[in-house]
């Protein structure tokens, strides 16, 4: 899939112009998700512990995710979530709902100004706000830009 050229958006937070170095199937998601108190960043990560299960069989089974993880801030006050994935956003902010609903009601208590709860009941909710605290401009540098997850795997006997 061809990722869709996107104009700089001035009213978001993070935007500093695309600056990945060529266009590729792969996306990236940079989302801050920044907690009510940094008091809570303990409890946040010991409840990512909890699920961490339950995350990897949703990332395993999707087939277009290249890699995730979250990243406190050193000051404990922002959890970043960060992935590279293939297609487009929306229709993989949709697939985590689905999938992981639960997982990101647990997270999201946590974070200021977070969304309307559960996600699966507000969807158009959730994505709006990872919209408004992406910030998609960065976006990956991959060695294989025309490569999908799927594409990886069938080069290594995986898919």
């Amino acid at each position: 899939m061809a990722r869709a050229a996107h104009a700089a958006d001035t009213s978001r937070p993070y935007d500093h112009g695309d600056m990945s170095l060529e266009k590729q199937v792969q996306q990236g998601l940079n989302l801050f998700l920044r907690l009510k108190s940094p008091a809570q960043m303990p409890a946040l990560l010991a409840a990512i512990q909890a699920i961490k299960p339950q995350i990897y069989v949703a990332l395993t089974s999707l087939h277009y995710v290249h890699f995730a993880r979250f990243l406190p801030s050193q000051d404990f006050s922002t959890l970043m979530v960060i992935t590279e994935y293939d297609g487009d956003l929306e229709s993989y902010l949709m697939d985590f709902v689905k999938v992981l609903g639960d997982a990101f009601n647990a997270m999201l208590m946590f974070v200021d100004g977070a969304p309307r709860l559960p996600v699966q009941k507000y969807p158009r909710d959730f994505i709006a706000f990872v919209l408004a605290n992406n910030m998609q401009q960065v976006q990956p540098w991959s060695a294989y830009p025309a490569m999908t997850v799927i594409d990886i795997q069938n080069i290594h006997g995986n898919g």
